[in-house]
């Protein structure tokens, strides 16, 4: 029977809502041949609970093959009284393969997520997890004219850490809708809904997209419109994307 940590002194990081994983234009498009670097930076926050955290990102495609791999760094705080943990996060390694389908992208991939991130067991409050996750994926991207649609379906198998607490497995329904409004300008609107063994979260936003010379840079915007037993805040993040 898996024990889901909603005491504080269990581990609060595990409950804050892991919305870095946002689907962004083009995340399950096909692209060409080479190695790309990605940096997210990210911001959550929720009445006294502050996330801040710094993401780096290779990607290497080869024609239908997909591999990455997730470098965080960053830290978390609760309240004005001292709690807070920073420094590397749990690093996280992927591959796919897109499907054999001509009317749309289709990327399945298999994420593993190793506790490598700053965790003491005495402490309420953790930037890591301590515990492993096994994350089934599958992208999906489709452009009509100026539309585009990109969605993801996430299944995260959360494992239990050294104090024997899971905190339960997740699913992840993301979806953005976007329009060009110029050559190099692409925004529209973006849905995500998670629901966990004990807890669940509706965010509502939008993203906006740009190229400038050569780089591609994507602006995500998320308020938490609904909460079950997890905090209800705001997300905001800044990707970019370079080809070596």
């Amino acid at each position: 029977m898996r024990i889901f940590a909603s005491a504080a002194a269990a581990a609060l990081v595990i409950m804050i809502p892991d919305i870095a994983g946002a689907v962004n234009f083009y995340d399950g498009a096909r692209a060409p041949d080479g190695l790309y670097f990605l940096t997210y930076s990210s911001v959550y926050t929720a009445g006294k609970l502050t996330k801040a955290e710094e993401l780096l990102r290779f990607c290497y495609y080869s024609r239908d093959f997909v591999a990455t791999a997730l470098l965080p760094a960053g830290g978390v705080r609760v309240g004005s009284e001292g709690k807070n943990s920073r420094g590397l996060g749990d690093a996280t390694a992927g591959a796919g393969y897109f499907l054999p389908i001509k009317e749309v992208d289709a990327l399945p991939m298999l994420f593993v997520k190793i506790p490598t991130g700053e965790y003491a067991s005495d402490k309420s409050t953790n930037y890591g997890t301590h515990q492993v996750d096994i994350r089934p994926v599958i992208f999906f991207s489709k452009t009509i004219n100026d539309f585009s649609m990109d969605a993801a379906i996430k299944y995260y198998f959360r494992l239990k850490n050294d104090k024997d607490i899971s905190p339960g497995d997740e699913l992840h329904l993301q979806y953005l809708l976007g329009y060009n409004v110029t050559k190099n300008l692409k925004l529209g609107p973006s849905v995500n809904w998670m629901m966990g063994s004990e807890r669940r979260t509706l965010s509502v936003g939008g993203d906006i997209y740009t190229r400038i010379r050569g780089m591609s840079f994507s602006f995500t915007y998320l308020y938490d419109t609904h909460a079950e037993n997890a905090p209800k805040g705001q997300y905001f993040q800044l990707k970019s994307c370079v080809k070596f």
